[in-house]
């Protein structure tokens, strides 16, 4: 007798069926596979932030002050970045720089394209690629070009960026009455020389953690940003290494070419869901929500400003 047999393999209905509970499986583990790996990254960038507030500790243990954030308007070479990797154990790197001579000078020329992977948050799709070939903008003689980018600047708290667009109460002349979220003005840099109202100031005046009034705790040093959004970024860009609270958290502007987009566009920001990471005056890292109260923000970024402030929850 012939025995008839069945044919092997699947057929087209069935093969339909197994591809379509693959592509489900898929779209239900996709997404659960990208959180993990922002959670990783955000992980990874709240530690880089952990080690720049410690060294910053150590850097004033040592000298019994922070480092200036940067010189913009006398002859002093070098920005509170560079001033700190002996700290981040980058003492080579740091033996590189010539502090005699200004940022863009030949003899600094390698030293500033070096990647300090602590100064890099991998959330950002620009941290593949971290130095940057436009960072001399509008000052080619003052920010080194092509330069590594920073994704973490100082925090001059509510200093006048120039022109304060978001404060409801801006100065419009150095006269004017500070605000809450409006204060001295342009970055810290001019007469009186140490009128930047946060830890950090565009000018080589040194502040001493005595100095913060208001608790190291409630007072942010360093902050996220995101370098290709702001042309004047750069690790160690004399004209652009801090960054103000007057700018609300994320906002996504873009400062490709000057002039004025910086007063808009180059604030604390992330592609972290929500909000971005800083680190306080007492070295804690802290996630900051987009929707932290403006005045709040404000109030944070001021060391001696007599608030009674409590650290927004996320």
């Amino acid at each position: 007798m012939m025995l008839s047999r069945r044919p092997t393999g699947f057929t087209l209905v069935e093969l339909l069926v197994v591809i379509t509970i693959i592509g489900i499986l898929n779209a239900l583990l996709l997404p659960a596979v990208q959180a993990a790996r922002e959670a990783a990254r955000r992980m990874q960038c709240s530690n880089n932030l952990k080690q720049i507030g410690l060294a910053l500790h150590n850097y004033h243990a040592s000298v019994d002050c922070l480092p200036f954030a940067c010189s913009y308007s006398v002859a002093q070479a070098g920005t509170w970045a560079a001033f700190i990797l002996p700290y981040l154990e980058q003492q080579a790197l740091y033996d590189q720089f010539d502090f005699n001579v200004a940022m863009p000078h030949a003899n600094n020329g390698e030293a500033v394209k070096t990647v300090v992977t602590v100064f890099v948050c991998p959330s950002d799709p620009d941290s593949r690629e971290p130095v940057f070939n436009d960072r001399a903008c509008a000052t080619p003689s003052m920010n080194p070009n092509p330069s590594l980018g920073m994704w973490y600047q100082a925090c001059m708290g509510p200093t006048s960026t120039d022109s304060c667009v978001f404060c409801p109460e801006p100065k419009s002349s150095p006269t004017d009455p500070d605000s809450y979220c409006c204060q001295g003005w342009n970055y810290g840099t001019r007469d009186p020389p140490d009128n930047s109202t946060g830890m950090f100031g565009r000018y080589p005046s040194r502040i001493r953690f005595a100095d913060v009034q208001d608790g190291l705790s409630n007072t942010i040093m360093v902050g996220e940003t995101l370098p290709g959004q702001c042309c004047y970024n750069g690790a160690y860009a004399p004209n652009f290494s801090l960054a103000g609270t007057t700018i609300p958290i994320n906002t996504f502007e873009l400062c490709p070419t000057p002039p004025g987009c910086h007063v808009r566009a180059c604030g604390y920001k992330s592609l972290h869901p929500g909000g971005a990471n800083f680190v306080m005056g007492d070295g804690s890292v802290h996630f900051l929500p987009e929707a932290t109260d403006y005045r709040l923000y404000n109030e944070l970024g001021t060391r001696d400003g007599g608030e009674v402030v409590t650290l927004p929850t996320h």
